[in-house]
């Protein structure tokens, strides 16, 4: 994987190299995209084998033919993703923008997964929740004159030059394919000295370590990321105090310790430090992205934990920069309210945990001062229940994995319903935690999936979150007997072991609910 990384970001890559680069991974997630386009595709394909390798993703295209008419006939239902690939010098019609629009309603009405638009020469932007718009004018713009190669168009079948087809290649298998079709990082965990500045602490000192240009655009970069949501934290070997006194001195450096969701500095193995870092955030190693100068670090950090992500840290941090720009799955399509908060919710977890050390689970529950709010078939929240649902690895009972227009037709089928859940207490707002989705069936409700942020687990209210949208669901069919569908998977522990303590009699069975809910310790609101 070094050795991709160089190929990728260190060379200035040729169509001839990457035409003959061939997979290095045996174990790349499979998907089908299909291609429903107007002009050629296939040079994009014929370039994008190692881009996607670096996301592991092994991508199997199938191809429409030449569409003018947006017919959508034959095309492949199953698919994971349809990229819509549209040359619109090829209409003359003046009304296109309104056919497109009109054409692509009727797409998300067949198909319920996500669209990628990519619209050569237009600016149209499609506003849906299942479409993902692309736009060429980046490219264009970099590019400039070499953006076209008219001379080629009978051969190649689009009006794009190779060169704007290489760049396409990288920027969807780095950047918008991982993203549509992969869990997003969670956290970064960076290292210290010759990764966020040149020198080493422990030998410069703390005036001497130095931030280089290239190195201030990093932490610069690390920074947007955290406003984004991203949890960032450090670990290095280094003396904490050095390390504590260096960010409150160095008044130069962006990155800040306000910016920072945990730092484990020790002398001990950094793997150590991930473990840690990993119980703290209630994530999976596997959402974890490490960031080390050191190839042997990073070494000893895959000898332990496996599935972490890694970007080998370069001299030049421009290098650096740009690896972590591309990295796959670090591309977030819509910046939302709860992205904004997690970080400052997340830290409050260590008051909670302090109040909870001291406390009865009562008097815990009160001193938060929670506030609940379950809103049902609320559809400006579709975006975000989607995401939800999408990243949930812990606390999910039935990996539904829903997008967002399956979660639009939930919300206007009569026969089903979806209620969310807002969490926000005295030391934080944790936006939409939870939701419940329960359908109507002749003698009894079933709840076809539920799944909750780790973020708002181990707070003493798991029961408020699961047990009231249940009964609110109960008393708007006036039905009173319960069905829980429920797989067990590959880290849903948390709801497996919630389950089988509180509702073992509705796990893929049907019983009547009489369970009490204590209602005194919370504050509770209902929005329709």
């Amino acid at each position: 994987m070094f050795s991709l990384q160089n190929f990728i970001f260190e060379n200035k890559l040729t169509r001839n190299e990457l035409l003959n680069y061939s997979s290095k991974s045996e174990n790349n997630k499979k998907f089908k995209i299909s291609i429903y386009r107007n002009h050629s595709f296939e040079l994009v394909e014929n370039t994008i084998v190692p881009f996607l390798d670096y996301a592991n993703i092994q991508a199997d295209f199938i191809y429409s033919d030449y569409d003018d008419s947006l017919s959508f006939l034959n095309l492949d239902l199953n698919s994971d993703l349809v990229i819509l690939w549209l040359d619109f010098t090829r209409y003359n019609n003046e009304k296109i923008d309104e056919f497109i629009q009109e054409r692509v309603k009727y797409l998300t009405g067949i198909y319920s997964k996500k669209i990628l638009f990519v619209p050569f020469e237009s600016n149209l932007k499609i506003e849906n929740n299942s479409i993902i718009n692309y736009n060429l004018s980046k490219i264009k713009e970099n590019l400039g004159e070499r953006y076209l190669d008219l001379r080629l168009e009978k051969f190649s079948g689009t009006k794009l030059s190779p060169k704007a087809l290489i760049e396409i290649s990288k920027d969807l298998g780095l950047n918008y394919i991982p993203s549509i079709l992969l869990p997003n990082i969670k956290a970064l965990v960076f290292d210290l000295d010759n990764t966020l500045y040149k020198g080493v602490l422990g030998e410069d000192g703390i005036n001497g370590v130095e931030l280089t240009p290239e190195h201030k655009k990093l932490q610069e970069h690390i920074v947007e990321l955290s406003k984004q949501g991203f949890f960032i934290c450090l670990a290095s070997k280094n003396e904490e105090d050095d390390v504590l006194k260096m960010f409150e001195e160095r008044k130069d450096f962006p990155l800040q310790l306000k910016h920072i969701a945990k730092h484990y500095i020790s002398w001990e193995e950094k793997s150590n430090a991930v473990t840690e870092i990993a119980k703290f955030l209630n994530i999976g190693i596997d959402s974890i992205l490490f960031v080390d100068d050191n190839m042997g670090e990073i070494i000893s950090m895959l000898n332990i934990h496996q599935q972490i992500k890694y970007i080998l840290a370069k001299d030049n941090a421009d290098i650096t920069l740009e690896i972590l720009k591309n990295y796959p799955t670090m591309l977030k399509l819509n910046i939302k309210d709860e992205d904004k908060i997690r970080a400052k919710d997340t830290q409050a977890n260590e008051q909670r945990q302090l109040l909870k050390q001291t406390l009865s689970k009562e008097e815990y529950i009160k001193s938060l001062e929670i506030k609940l709010t379950y809103s049902i078939n609320k559809k400006d929240q579709i975006a975000r229940i989607s995401e939800l649902a999408n990243k949930t690895n812990q606390f999910i009972c039935n990996y539904k994995r829903y997008s967002e227009s399956e979660i639009e037709n939930l919300m206007n089928n009569k026969n089903s319903i979806v209620i969310s859940t807002k969490l926000e207490d005295k030391l934080s707002d944790s936006g939409i935690i939870g939701v419940c989705v329960l359908k109507n069936n002749e003698n009894h409700l079933e709840m076809e999936e539920c799944f909750i942020s780790c973020r708002a687990l181990g707070r003493g209210i798991d029961d408020n979150i699961v047990f009231f949208p249940i009964k609110l669901a109960l008393d708007k069919f006036n039905k009173t007997n319960l069905k829980i569908d429920f797989q067990i998977g590959e880290r849903n522990k948390p709801a497996q072991n919630f389950l089988e303590e509180n509702l073992a009699d509705f796990i893929n069975k049907i019983s009547l609910f009489n369970k009490e809910i204590n209602q005194n310790l919370v504050t509770i609101k209902i929005e329709e």
